[in-house]
C-alpha cells in the first residue's frame, strides 16, 4: 500500500476522532439553538439549568394532543433531523410535538462500568453513563414536559429511545413519573445485564399501553432482550401491547448521518397506527 496514502488516512481518522469527541452538550444545544430563532423556542426549567425545546404545532385544525419526542445527538433513529421528519408525520395527524434534547447534561459514571458479561457486548460510543443519575435526568425532563403540556386538551404520549427509554421504564415502574398516556419505547436497552433483563418484567407490568420497537442494528443488548420482552408480556396477559421490528432495509442510517431517511416516516407510520389502534 501507498506510504503516503496511509499517513494521510490516518491524519483523517485522528481529525475525525477529535471533531467528534468534542462534548454532546455543546453539539447538541447549538442544534437547536442555530437551527431555530429564540422566539420559536420554549424553555423547560429542570433542576437548575434551562433546557432549550422545540415546540411544533399540528397542521390540521383538529388537534389531538402532545407527543413528547426524546431526542438525541448521539442517536441513529431519534436525532434532531429525523425528530423534525416524525414530528411533520404526526403533525399531518393532529399531533402537537415537543423535540426536547436528553444529551444537554451527560451523568456520567464516576466509576468504571463493571461488566457481569461478555454477551451481549454493549456497543456504544460513550463513555459508561451512571444509571440513577441519569434517571434522574430524565424525570426531570418529563415532569417539565407534561407542566408544559398540561395547559393543552388531549392526550400525551412519549417517544424514546435506547438508554433514554430503559430509565423511563424504570422510573415509571417505580412510581417516580407519572405514566403517559401510551409509551413508543425504540429499542430500549441498558448495557448492564440486570437492569437489561429488567425491562421485561416492568413491560409485563405496564399498566399503560406500549408500542414495543425493537431495532437489532442499535445495539445487541436490546436485541438480547427482545423474546424475553414478549414473552413476558404475554405471560401477563397485558393487552395494550404491540411489538415491532425494524428492518435493515428501513435502515435510519448511520450515527453520524444527520440527513432524515425513509425510518423517519417508517416510525410515523408505526406510531400513528397505533394511535389508531387505541382509538385516538
Amino acid at each position: 500500500m501507498n506510504r503516503p496514502f496511509v499517513l494521510i488516512s490516518v491524519t483523517l481518522t485522528l481529525l475525525l476522532l477529535v471533531i467528534y469527541s468534542r462534548p454532546v452538550t455543546a453539539l447538541t444545544m447549538d442544534d437547536l439553538t442555530h437551527y431555530f430563532h429564540d422566539e420559536d423556542l420554549l424553555t423547560l426549567a429542570v433542576a437548575d439549568q434551562q433546557i432549550p425545546a422545540l415546540e411544533i404545532q399540528p397542521s390540521v385544525p383538529l388537534v389531538r394532543g402532545t407527543a413528547i419526542i426524546l431526542v438525541s445527538l448521539q442517536s441513529q433513529s431519534i436525532n434532531l433531523d429525523t425528530g423534525l421528519v416524525l414530528a411533520e408525520s404526526l403533525g399531518e395527524k393532529g399531533w402537537r410535538t415537543l423535540l426536547i434534547p436528553t444529551d444537554f447534561n451527560q451523568a456520567e459514571a464516576t466509576q468504571p462500568a463493571s461488566v457481569t458479561s461478555n454477551k451481549p457486548v454493549a456497543n456504544l460510543l460513550t463513555a459508561p453513563v451512571d444509571y440513577d443519575a441519569y434517571r434522574l435526568q430524565i424525570i426531570g425532563l418529563i415532569n417539565a414536559a407534561y407542566t408544559h403540556a398540561s395547559q393543552f386538551k388531549g392526550y400525551t404520549f412519549i417517544v424514546a429511545e435506547g438508554m433514554t427509554s430503559a430509565v423511563l421504564l424504570d422510573a415509571i415502574h417505580n412510581g417516580l413519573v407519572s405514566a403517559p398516556d401510551t409509551l413508543v419505547s425504540v429499542g430500549a436497552f441498558w448495557p448492564a445485564r440486570t437492569q437489561n433483563n429488567a425491562l421485561a418484567e416492568m413491560l409485563a407490568q405496564s399498566s399503560y399501553p406500549v408500542l414495543d420497537i425493537s431495532l437489532p442494528s442499535l445495539s445487541q443488548w436490546q436485541s438480547a432482550t427482545v423474546e424475553q420482552r414478549r414473552n413476558a408480556v404475554a405471560m401477563s396477559l397485558k393487552q395494550l401491547y404491540r411489538q415491532r421490528t425494524f428492518t435493515a432495509q428501513q435502515s435510519y442510517g448511520g450515527a453520524g448521518d444527520r440527513l432524515p431517511r425513509p425510518g423517519s416516516a417508517w416510525l410515523g407510520t408505526e406510531i400513528y397506527s397505533w394511535l389508531r389502534y387505541l382509538g385516538w
